[in-house]
């Protein structure tokens, strides 16, 4: 079951068991916390749209933590005058986790995470990053060697461009 969930002036796509970051709420970590503005619902039979919200839906989430995103910064300059103005600023954000969504009598949870998982991804020979793993057999990847570099250009002489004595520059009186 996937909803569209509204909070903080944005608008979210959550499935149960999904983790996002949302505008800071008023909440305490671990705690969990009701999204009623629900704009669209999917139970996978069909598909409900508010107007505006979906009556009777409900995203149900844990807060996971409260943080600051990365440093936005905000530099003002004027040329010639001297003038610089350099300002800092960290948006606060809190993340959920969605536990469920409930649309009436029906429900979707999220799925629990089974110790087995990691096990069985090991055992296929799965990687967990795909950056590190070695190319396939056959695959040429990039050249071995470097090609050789090209001669230096050959530097000309005085005596192969100009004639003795007609440099430039100098007469003979």
């Amino acid at each position: 079951m996937d909803a569209v969930v509204r909070t903080g002036g944005k608008q979210y796509r959550v499935r149960a068991g999904s983790v996002l970051s949302v505008a800071t709420l008023d909440a305490q970590p671990g705690s969990t916390v009701e999204l009623r503005d629900v704009l669209l619902v999917n139970d996978g039979d069909s598909v409900t749209v508010g107007s505006p919200t979906v009556p009777d839906a409900v995203v149900v989430a844990q807060v996971l933590e409260h943080g600051k995103g990365r440093k936005v910064v905000n530099f003002k300059y004027k040329a010639k005058v001297r003038y610089r103005r350099k300002r800092g600023h960290r948006q606060g954000y809190t993340r959920l986790e969605v536990s469920e969504i409930r649309l009436g009598e029906k429900r979707a949870e999220s799925p629990r995470r089974r110790a087995a998982e990691p096990e069985a991804a090991a055992a296929s020979g799965a990687t967990a990053s795909r950056r590190r793993a070695r190319p396939p057999e056959g695959f040429a990847g990039r050249a071995e060697e470097a090609p050789a570099p090209s001669p230096a250009p050959r530097r000309r002489r005085r005596s192969e461009t100009e004639p003795e004595g007609e440099t430039e520059g100098s007469t003979q009186e």
